[in-house]
């Protein structure tokens, strides 16, 4: 079998009934010279190309399209074996086998050709030259920017690492500083403990006064006024005008004493004996404490608009709206008073007013008046305490509320003071 194969090829490439080609070329030494140089120089260039091709692609493994520099290579070599040929069979007439290279290299050059077309717009998409200058220059500013803002950010570290510093230090003066601060609030809070203490006791001292002023004060009052009345009584006909006056005056300062003492055990009695809170109709206590004043023939009271509701101890704001009354009663120097009781709605508070048409007074007595046993009358006949006022600051303060007084002399004053819409939280 391998004889026959063999025989085939030779039939078929190598015999034939040809003449060389060199006939053709009349076997002319100058013409058949320069078609073996040129195609031997042809032959050597082609196949020096694929060498370099292959050298060229075996440095650069990032080359796009390795396959088309591989087929360049074989298109080349089988281009340059036809030349071969050419020189061959200028003696030998083997036109077949030339023609066989011949049809090989066509179909590589043909293949190469289907293959490069649709690489074409791959080869364009590449960046030229010029791109790569572009791109290889914008990344020497990228490159540029980056190490500037690399030291930039070395400097902020140091800065930040010297301010973390800085504020370590502040930190720690600001923390020995606080440390310090906490010492000496303790030491506030051990004070503000023994000042509790002596409020403690001095309010059971309070407490023991008013029960002695109570049980001890009240009694020998009741027998001197008892006495002066018996003396009034009993020796009426031998006392002179002189002497009648006298124990009627006698008379008289025991009974504002014994005021005077009963405000101070209510002033007293305030914060420390509880009543419970409750939902107090304030226009029915107005009208309570209204009628107690009654008849009134000169002055008259009236109530400008509906009353709230409000949550408080029924007695102590009882004792408000008569201290009020009272004074502005007391006190009306016109032949025709009149008191108007008014209320307005201010955020979370009512704000209640006690408007009078009285004599007034200066500003520079609107704090004093709320303190104890401060009258702005001297008169002797007064049977003022001076506690009224004072009376209603400490009840509407315990409560949250705020007590103060818009006047102006010769037209009259008006007392102001405030009550919680809800309950309270806390009744001091």
């Amino acid at each position: 079998m391998g004889d026959l194969t063999v025989e085939f090829v030779n039939n078929f490439f190598f015999l034939g009934n040809f003449i060389p080609h060199g006939h053709c070329y009349l076997w002319k030494p100058e013409l058949v010279g320069l078609h073996i140089l040129s195609d031997a120089i042809i032959t050597l260039s082609y196949y020096s190309i694929p060498l370099t091709l292959l050298y060229f692609v075996r440095k650069r493994e990032d080359i796009p399209f390795k396959s088309i520099f591989l087929l360049f290579g074989a298109f080349i070599i089988s281009c340059g074996t036809t030349h071969i040929m050419e020189v061959w069979t200028l003696w030998h007439p083997d036109y077949w086998l030339s023609g066989a290279i011949k049809a090989f290299t066509a179909m590589i050059s043909f293949y190469t050709a289907l293959t490069l077309i649709p690489l074409v717009p791959q080869a364009l998409a590449l960046p030229s030259p010029e791109q790569l200058e572009v791109a290889n220059q914008a990344l020497q500013e990228e490159i540029t920017e980056r190490r500037r803002v690399e030291h930039e950010l070395r400097q902020y570290k140091e800065h930040l690492e010297e301010l973390v510093n800085q504020r370590t230090a502040e930190l720690e003066k600001t923390n020995d500083k606080l440390q310090q601060e906490i010492i000496q609030h303790q030491q506030s809070q051990l004070k503000m403990g023994q000042l509790l203490i002596e409020l403690k006791s001095a309010n059971k001292e309070l407490n023991d006064f008013a029960y002695v002023v109570s049980h001890d004060l009240k009694a020998p009052l009741r027998g001197i006024n008892s006495l002066s009345e018996w003396l009034l009584a009993d020796y009426t006909d031998k006392l002179d005008a002189e002497g009648k006056e006298l124990i009627n005056l006698l008379i008289h300062r025991v009974q504002k004493l014994h005021n005077l003492i009963e405000a101070i055990l209510q002033y007293s009695r305030v914060g420390r004996i509880k009543e419970t809170i409750q939902k107090v109709n304030l226009n029915e206590i107005v009208k309570e404490v209204i009628e107690l004043f009654q008849p009134l023939e000169n002055i008259q009271i009236e109530i400008a608009n509906q009353l709230p509701v409000a949550y408080f101890e029924k007695t102590r704001i009882e004792q408000v709206f008569q201290n009020l009354l009272s004074n502005a009663i007391k006190f009306m120097d016109k032949p025709q008073g009149k008191i108007v009781i008014a209320c307005i709605e201010e955020n979370n508070d009512w704000q209640i007013s006690v408007t009078d048409n009285g004599p007034g007074i200066e500003q520079q007595h609107f704090v004093r008046i709320f303190q104890m046993f401060q009258k702005l009358s001297d008169s002797k006949d007064s049977d003022s305490t001076g506690i009224g006022l004072a009376l209603v600051k400490k009840i509407v303060e315990m409560y949250g509320g705020k007590v103060w007084v818009e006047s102006e002399v010769g037209q009259g004053s008006t007392f102001f003071f405030t009550l919680k819409k809800e309950l309270p939280n806390k009744v001091v």
